[in-house]
C-alpha cells in the first residue's frame, strides 16, 4: 500500500509546484510587459495544463496511453463541471462578460466536437496528433491577436530580479515533472493492486489531482472578483488539454491508441459545455444552483465510468484496460 503514500505525495507536490509555476510565470510576464490578455488566458491556461501534459508523456513512455487519455478526458470533465461548480458555490455567483465568455465556450465546443470526430475513427494516430497541434497553434494565434499590449511600466530594479525569477520558475517546473512521474508510477501500481483499468484511475483520481492547479487559481481569482480571468483560464485549460496535450501524446506514442469506447463518455462533456453556454447566454452568470447542476453532471460521469469498469465493458473494446 506504499503507492497510496507516494500518490498522495505526488499529487501534493504537483499542486504546490503548479502554484509556484503560475506565480513565477505571471511575475516574469509582467516584468517583461506581456499583455494581460496573454497572461490571463494563453499563458496561465497552458501552464495549468502542464500536469496533464507531463502525466501523459510519462504514461505513453511507460506504454500506458490509456492512462494518459483517461487523465486528459477526466481532467476536462473535472475542470468544466466540478471546478466551475465548486467555484460557483464558493463565490455565490460568477459574473461574466457575455461576448467574451460565449466566444471561449464556442471554441471549446468546436474543439470538443473535433476530438469526438477523431475518437469515432477508433484510434489516435500521429496524424491526429499533428492535426490537434495545428489546431492549438491556430487558436492561440487567433486569441493572441485579440490581446492588448501591456501598458504597465516596470522599474529597472524589478527587471534585475529576472534571473532569480527564472531560476525559481525552472526549479518549479523540475518539481512538477518529478511529481508527475511519481503520480503515474503510483497510479499504475494502484490499478494493478485493485485490478481496475488504468484509464479508470486516470479518469477519476489522477484527473482530479491534475485539476487542482485550476481549482487553486480559480478560487484565488474569484476571491478577488476576477471572474473573467478565472473562466478564461478554465476554458483555456480545457481547450489546451484536448488540443496541445492530446496532440503531443498522440504524436510521441509509438503505436496507435485505441479509443473507440471513450466516445460513450464524451457526450457528458458536450452536455456540460452546452449547459454552461445556455446559462451564460441567458443570464451572464452562474449561481450556486447551476454550480450544483454541474457537480451532478460530474458525479453522473464518474458513476458511468465506474459502471463501465465494473461491467468490464471498457476491457471488451480494449480501451480502458
Amino acid at each position: 500500500m506504499l503507492f497510496l503514500i507516494t500518490l498522495a505525495l505526488g499529487l501534493f507536490l504537483m499542486y504546490k509546484s503548479s502554484a509556484w509555476v503560475i506565480k513565477y510565470s505571471l511575475t516574469i510576464s509582467r516584468v517583461l510587459g506581456i499583455s494581460s490578455f496573454v497572461i490571463g488566458f494563453i499563458l496561465v491556461s497552458v501552464i495549468t495544463s502542464l500536469p496533464e501534459l507531463f502525466v501523459s508523456i510519462f504514461a505513453v513512455w511507460q506504454n500506458e496511453p490509456n492512462l494518459a487519455v483517461g487523465t486528459i478526458l477526466g481532467s476536462n470533465m473535472s475542470d468544466i463541471t466540478l471546478v466551475i461548480g465548486m467555484v460557483a458555490i464558493f463565490a455565490g455567483t460568477i459574473h461574466m462578460k457575455k461576448k467574451e465568455t460565449l466566444h471561449l465556450i464556442e471554441l471549446l465546443f468546436i474543439t470538443s466536437l473535433i476530438t469526438i470526430f477523431i475518437f469515432q475513427t477508433g484510434s489516435l494516430t500521429q496524424i491526429h496528433g499533428l492535426i490537434l497541434l495545428a489546431l492549438f497553434g491556430f487558436l492561440m494565434h487567433r486569441l493572441y491577436k485579440k490581446g492588448r499590449v501591456s501598458k504597465e511600466v516596470y522599474q529597472d530594479e524589478e527587471k534585475t530580479k529576472l534571473p532569480q525569477l527564472l531560476g525559481k520558475f525552472l526549479t518549479s517546473i523540475a518539481i512538477l515533472i518529478i511529481s508527475s512521474r511519481l503520480v503515474v508510477d503510483s497510479a499504475l501500481a494502484m490499478a494493478d493492486y485493485f485490478l481496475v483499468a488504468t484509464s479508470f484511475i486516470g479518469l477519476t483520481l489522477v484527473a482530479f489531482g491534475t485539476s487542482l492547479p485550476e481549482l487553486s487559481v480559480e478560487l484565488r481569482a474569484v476571491k478577488r472578483k476576477e471572474y473573467s480571468f478565472a473562466m478564461g483560464d478554465l476554458f483555456g485549460s480545457a481547450i489546451t488539454n484536448i488540443t496541445l496535450v492530446l496532440g503531443v501524446m498522440s504524436l510521441i506514442s509509438p503505436t496507435t491508441i485505441n479509443v473507440i469506447s471513450l466516445t460513450s463518455l464524451m457526450p457528458y462533456m458536450l452536455v456540460a459545455i452546452m449547459f454552461i453556454w445556455y446559462v451564460f447566454s441567458s443570464k451572464k452568470k452562474i449561481t450556486r444552483f447551476e454550480g450544483l447542476v454541474l457537480i451532478m453532471i460530474y458525479m453522473l460521469f464518474i458513476f458511468t465510468t465506474f459502471f463501465m469498469n465494473e461491467l468490464g465493458l471498457v476491457n471488451v473494446f480494449g480501451v480502458l484496460g
